[in-house]
Formats: C-alpha cells, structure tokens, sequence
C-alpha cells in the first residue's frame, strides 16, 4: 500500500507569539517498495516531513496514512503509535544520536526488548541485524562511541533493522562518510531496497539522487515544488530549487550537444554511461 500524505501543515512554537510554519499544506502519493529522495535547501521543511511517517511528530493538521496506519492532528486521537514506529524505521542525520548503550550489542538489541522479546531473542535478531549492515563478531563487545563514522551509521541502522521495518527514513545517510564509507552505506541500502523494502532519504547529494533515487521529491519554503523522476528533476531546475547539476548529467548533455543521442533517464553512472557510448559507436560503425 502506498504512503499517502493530505493537507499536511506542521507548526513549531503554534501557541506562541512566534510561530514557525515548517509545512504547508502538504500533498504526496509514495508507492512502496521505493527509492525515494526528499531534495531541498537547508530549513526547506525535509527533515520535518519524514519526521512525520513515523509519529515522531504530529501534524499540527492534515492526514498521514502509512499502510493501515493513520496519523493525523493533535487535537484528535493518534492509535497504535508504536506499532507504527515499528513499520517504520528512522535513521538520524548524526547517529550517536540514536546510540547509548554500552556496547554495541546491547545497544542494538534495545528495540527487541522495548517490544517485550525476551533476552536472548533479542540477542539473535541484534545479531542478524549486525551482520545485515557487515558489522562482525569483533565489534560486538565494543562501545559504540568508539567507532568510526560510517560504522557507528551502521550501527544506527542495524538498531533500526531489528525492529524489522518494511520502510527505512535515513537523513543525510552519507553526510561526513568518505568514499568508501558512502559506498557501503549506499551499497547497504541498496540491497534493503532490493529485499522488498522501501528507501527513503533525505539528501544535499545530486549524485545519490541520479543514481540511486526512482523518484525525488523537491521541497522550498515548507512546500512541494517538484515532483518526479532524477532526469526530469535535472531538466527543470530553478532558482529555488537551490541543487546542482551532478557532473555527470552535465556531461551527457554536452556529449548529446555533439551529436550522441543519448537517453539521460537510463544512465545512472559512470558504468551505464561507458555502455551508451559504446552502442553509440557501434551504431556509428554499422
């Protein structure tokens, strides 16, 4: 079933003199399973949305419908929240922020226990889900605090996995990682995407949307202001879109400047653009 937002406002500080309106009347349809990529400037209201798929804030007013699930406003009654976050996995931009535990295990190991699953259960499922994200046997008994960047990531998210989510919200999954570390994460999640499960992302990183993304959705000033394909997000850029070009889209449209003919919506990388090339040659040849 597909994830279905209506008439989404969201209101920081609403009982106050200052009043912050961070969403605006909101409206999306999201398919499941997905890749989706929520683009946008910095206070463009993403981080706000997704916070809403799984209750970890309630609409000021407006629907929110996640599989049999219903979220709506304050003012009315919002059931089986925690069944909900369950569904529903969210990863944080910084994952110490999801991280207190004292060793690793344990820590992955507290979402089983907060749903009643006995100790060694638990234990088993926090197992499966370290092994899931390639976190091994030597790590287990380690303070998650002393782990490096990207592994304290995967940490956070085999936390989230042992909860057994069929969707996955990740901010900024890749923010701070180096290459390698960018690559497994996005390899990971990849693979998530892969089982059945839907990938949703927040992200300042075109290059992810181009390659990763089946469909981007553009957010400014608390509203939705594109909605589509990476391609067609690429082709229509503006000024309040604030996002750039990936290098490699720019390439291909210079290489079809001079003659190419290539399809920007099946090129994804570097390896699907070396393809292209070459059937475009070898057309040249016949």
């Amino acid at each position: 079933m597909p994830i279905k937002i209506e008439h989404l406002y969201h209101t920081y500080q609403a009982k106050t003199p200052t009043p912050t309106r961070a969403i605006i009347d909101i409206n999306l349809n999201i398919d499941t399973p997905s890749f989706i990529a929520f683009v946008g400037e910095t206070g463009s209201g993403k981080s706000t949305l997704i916070q809403h798929l799984n209750a970890l804030l309630i609409p000021t007013s407006g629907d929110v419908y996640v599989d049999e699930y219903h979220l709506v406003s304050k003012k009315r009654k919002n059931k089986n929240i925690m069944k909900l976050r369950k569904h529903v996995g969210l990863v944080f931009q910084f994952p110490e922020y999801q991280l207190f535990e004292t060793t690793v295990l344990k820590d992955v190991m507290v979402g089983p226990k907060n749903f009643k699953i006995k100790d060694e259960q638990a234990k088993q499922i926090a197992i499966n889900a370290l092994n899931q994200v390639g976190i091994g046997e030597k790590y287990f008994e380690r303070s998650p605090f002393d782990l490096s960047g990207g592994e304290k990531r995967r940490v956070a998210i085999a936390g989230i996995l042992a909860l057994e989510p069929d969707i996955l919200v990740l901010d900024e999954p890749t923010a701070g990682l180096d290459p390698k570390g960018k690559k497994e994460i996005l390899s990971l999640l990849v693979n998530l995407y892969n089982q059945g499960k839907t990938i949703i992302i927040v992200t300042h990183d075109m290059d992810i949307v181009m390659e990763y993304a089946s469909k981007v959705i553009a957010l400014h000033e608390g509203k939705v202001i594109f909605e589509g394909t990476p391609s067609e997000l690429f082709s229509h850029l503006n000024d309040d879109m604030a996002l750039e070009i990936p290098v490699l889209y720019q390439l291909i449209n210079r290489l079809n400047e001079r003659g190419f003919n290539l399809d920007t919506s099946a090129i994804k990388n570097v390896d699907d653009l070396v393809e292209a090339i070459k059937k475009h040659k070898g057309k040249e040849n016949e």
